[in-house]
């Protein structure tokens, strides 16, 4: 049973560290990166609106300084991996949620977890 354990996690890892999945390899560069992904993503799951001050807030403060959170931000909005809305409440503040390109290669990238029986 050990040897079954062992290759799939063995094929789960290649799978990982093989994909091409462009917009998801953006994201994997660095952990702040990452993290600012699976906020976003589990946000647009739980259909919950989060604005990018919240977002930066959630995120730990060792792993990297507020401006690279927001230059970050910045440039995936800029490569239209993230959408910024204003809110209804506040024209100031702005939800972030994902784009159709990212949610699609995100589900692909599920897949590999999921599917890996």
């Amino acid at each position: 049973m050990k040897n079954i354990d062992l290759n799939y996690k063995i094929k789960l890892l290649n799978q990982l560290l093989d994909h091409n999945l462009k917009i998801i390899n953006f994201f994997q560069s660095d952990l702040t990166k990452y993290k600012i992904l699976l906020i976003v993503m589990k946000n647009y799951y739980q259909k919950k609106m989060q604005t990018i001050e919240k977002i930066i807030e959630d995120l730990p403060t060792d792993i990297s300084s507020r401006a690279h959170k927001l230059n970050f931000i910045t440039e995936a909005t800029s490569k239209k991996y993230f959408i910024k809305e204003s809110t209804q409440s506040d024209l100031r503040k702005k939800n972030l949620k994902p784009s159709k390109d990212l949610i699609d290669e995100f589900e692909i990238y599920l897949e590999i977890f999921l599917n890996q029986k």
